[in-house]
């Protein structure tokens, strides 16, 4: 298990972010359960906080609750990734012509700049930083359409794939896979090549597939 280091979060929607990017990141397992006084003390914020966040995890399908037991982190099948991955694929291909489209040269500087820090990561960083690298680079990719509400989708698809990390970077060479796709979508927003851009989003993704 990842160490954690101590969180301040303001708000619900921060701590329930926060919580749901550590799970993400294999912070905690599939399967473990979630102690309320254990998070309590981690995010160093109110039970009720902890208990209005762990509620609407459950309603995203992140995690689940088990009546007079609590919560544990939901450990999806094989059928269940594969198809939430086929969605994403479909939703990111399909936004490809308008980040090349809308996309402007600061934009893709600073989406250069967030695949350099991940390249970087492989080598210096922890799983959880090179997981919210990737978390960055991806929003930035996706915000470029124009549209947020397809940056919001794909969140909420990603957060029902708990411990991804764990499972798209079982070792340093596909993780380099990673990375150098990331800079082929970065040369393909630049050349305006929707599909290019398409090509090396679909291949990204299938890697977990």
């Amino acid at each position: 298990m990842e160490t954690l280091t101590p969180a301040h979060t303001n708000t619900e929607t921060d701590l329930m972010d926060q919580i749901a990017t550590d799970i993400q990141a294999g912070a905690y397992a599939p399967g473990s359960w979630l102690k309320q006084i254990e998070l309590q003390q981690r995010y160093k914020t109110s039970r009720p906080m902890i208990r209005l966040a762990l509620d609407r995890l459950a309603q995203k399908q992140l995690i689940r609750h088990e009546l007079n037991r609590g919560y544990y982190v939901y450990e999806a099948d094989n059928d269940e990734v594969r198809n939430l991955l086929e969605v994403r694929a479909m939703i990111e291909c399909a936004a490809a012509a308008r980040i090349v489209r809308h996309s402007t040269r600061p934009e893709c500087d600073q989406l250069e700049n967030m695949a350099q820090t991940f390249a970087d990561l492989i080598d210096t960083g922890s799983i959880v930083q090179q997981h919210e690298a990737n978390q960055i680079f991806h929003r930035q990719l996706l915000s470029m359409s124009g549209n947020p509400e397809i940056v919001a989708t794909i969140d909420d698809l990603r957060r029902r794939i708990p411990s991804a990390p764990a499972g798209q970077w079982k070792t340093r060479q596909r993780a380099k896979q990673s990375s150098i796709e990331h800079f082929e979508m970065v040369t393909a927003v630049r050349n305006r090549d929707a599909k290019a851009l398409e090509d090396a989003i679909r291949r990204h993704i299938q890697q977990s597939l």
